[in-house]
């Protein structure tokens, strides 16, 4: 059976920056014989947490969560894949609202629950993708968008496999990009690799 790989991407611009370093990404996947679907979150119905914490009563539910919208099917093939891979741009010195409303639902996967759906990555990969605009680092957020990502997919069962960052600037540019390119590739590559 092929490996699966699941890319969300938090960017609400196809054809942008993170679009394009998913698409090298996937590319890789694919090329090793893989299967990869790439789901953008801003073309998925996600309702916010609702903090009514039924997920966590006398684990009762049959789902993960009581709220019935698209990130059922999420949890899913999240459950499904062999590797997960997490994209983001930076606004306003975080995750975007999109991926930060995924993030958010994974509330009844965390390590801190007592229902079966605590730690349910159960050591799957996750490679974490970040681009931004700014040219200085310490003025992008970048730091605060690793650590978010990094916890919860750490939180939720995971394993952080790379976190790749890197200012990108207008919308295409990526594509110029061949070292944050090939440093994408690379990564993923390795990813593949240790799934043998």
């Amino acid at each position: 059976m092929s490996k699966k790989l699941l890319a969300l991407v938090g960017s609400p611009r196809k054809g942008g920056n993170t679009d394009t370093l998913v698409d090298e990404a996937v590319y890789v996947f694919y090329k090793a014989g893989g299967e990869a679907e790439k789901i953008y979150l801003n073309s998925v119905h996600i309702k916010p947490c609702q903090g009514c914490f039924a997920c966590m009563e006398n684990d009762g539910l049959d789902s993960v969560c009581i709220q019935q919208d698209d990130m059922m099917g999420i949890y899913q093939k999240m459950f499904e894949a062999d590797f997960v891979l997490w994209a983001t741009p930076i606004y306003m010195w975080s995750p975007t609202a999109q991926m930060k409303l995924y993030l958010d639902r994974l509330f009844p996967l965390g390590d801190y629950q007592n229902t079966r759906w605590r730690c349910a990555l159960n050591g799957t990969p996750v490679g974490i993708i970040i681009v931004y605009a700014e040219n200085d680092p310490l003025h992008s957020g970048v730091f605060q968008t690793r650590d978010i990502l990094k916890v919860v997919a750490e939180a939720s069962g995971g394993n952080t496999a790379f976190v790749i960052h890197s200012t990108v600037g207008e919308k295409g540019k990526t594509r110029q990009n061949v070292d944050l390119i090939q440093k994408v590739q690379e990564a993923v590559g390795k990813v593949v690799q240790g799934l043998d």
